[in-house]
């Protein structure tokens, strides 16, 4: 870590400030939250990764889910012959949030206090009068991209390998102690500014639905797996110095109902996403295809790569597919 960076226990730096949170650490102004950390020399570094060539994208099909949750709406894409020509245009419309993205400092904000990161204020996200605002768009990680060391914990895998199956489609929550030993057994050395990906299998679980069973999935109340909420596990992300986290499942922690059934009683009630999101200005990535590239880790023996990507040019964008690629 750098020595400018707190520990977990001395947040929030400012007296009044929500819980946990790091607002004012790279000035009051700040868009850009952990992705800070990505300074030329991490580049330089991670760089360093790129060895065979082999490239992996890792975005599923806008279109992936049978059905979306929460109503949301799906990819609606129309293609249009631009007769008598040889042209073809095409239109697309859908919810970001349905499938691999990256969310957005505009997307959650601390439930309790009504404030987003650095505390900003909903006026000044969605607006009023229908006049469009940019604070704390999506558009600033398009200046120079999401780009850095891949570091993937196979925590699937790794259970398999102890002979410890479980439910993939259940509240499944995953321990810090767990992710440092995955670590560990893969042989992981973090570095400050890693990109953090997660593998719990859900999309294997997901796979194996039937077509009606996805339909309903969209209904069902939310079980699922992911990180464990608690300040032991947020405290190790923090000073690890992780730039940006993201996980193969619905939700980056493990969810039930829109809450944590794992929280620990020190966390007060608040959630990972509050957290990471409002309170340090992490982008959380859900929704990875994380499968190919589990398979070549696997292969390689070596659980680190170059990552890049650039997000969608919306200005104001609350999240957006990630477009990313993992390059070893």
């Amino acid at each position: 870590m750098g020595a400018h960076r707190p520990r977990f226990a001395d947040l929030p730096l400012r007296k009044g400030d929500p819980p946990w949170s790091a607002w004012g650490l790279y000035g009051p102004d700040d868009q850009l939250g952990t992705l800070n950390l990505l300074k030329p020399e991490v580049i330089l570094e991670a760089a360093k990764e790129i060895r065979t060539g082999r490239r992996i994208g890792l975005d599923l099909p806008v279109d992936y889910l049978g059905k979306p949750s929460h109503g949301r709406q799906g990819l609606t894409h129309k293609v249009i012959w631009k007769a008598p020509r040889s042209v073809h245009d095409d239109e697309i419309s859908f919810n970001t949030q349905i499938s691999t993205q990256w969310d957005g400092l505009r997307h959650i904000g601390y439930y309790r206090e009504g404030l987003w990161y650095n505390g900003t204020k909903q006026p000044e996200i969605s607006g009023s009068h229908n006049v469009r605002t940019v604070t704390l768009g999506i558009h600033a990680y398009t200046k120079e991209g999401v780009v850095g060391r891949g570091v993937l914990l196979d925590y699937h895998r790794w259970r398999l390998a102890h002979g410890r199956p479980f439910d993939t489609q259940t509240a499944h929550a995953i321990t810090q102690e767990e992710l440092v030993a995955c670590a560990q057994d893969q042989k992981v050395e973090f570095k400050q500014g890693d990109i953090l990906f997660v593998r719990s299998g859900w999309r294997q679980g997901y796979e194996q639905l039937t077509p009606d069973e996805k339909q309903q999935w969209a209904f069902k109340p939310q079980r699922w797996v992911g990180v464990e909420t608690s300040a032991k596990t947020l405290a190790w992300l923090w000073e690890t110095g992780f730039s940006a986290c993201a996980g193969d499942a619905p939700g980056w922690e493990c969810l039930a109902d829109g809450k944590s059934p794992n929280a620990d009683e020190q966390l007060k009630g608040y959630i990972a996403h509050e957290i990471m999101i409002a309170g340090w200005g992490m982008p959380l990535g859900e929704f990875f295809d994380l499968e190919t590239l589990s398979e070549e880790c696997h292969r390689q023996q070596r659980y680190s790569f170059f990552v890049s990507g650039v997000p969608l040019h919306v200005t104001g964008g609350v999240a957006s597919p990630p477009n990313i690629v993992a390059i070893f």
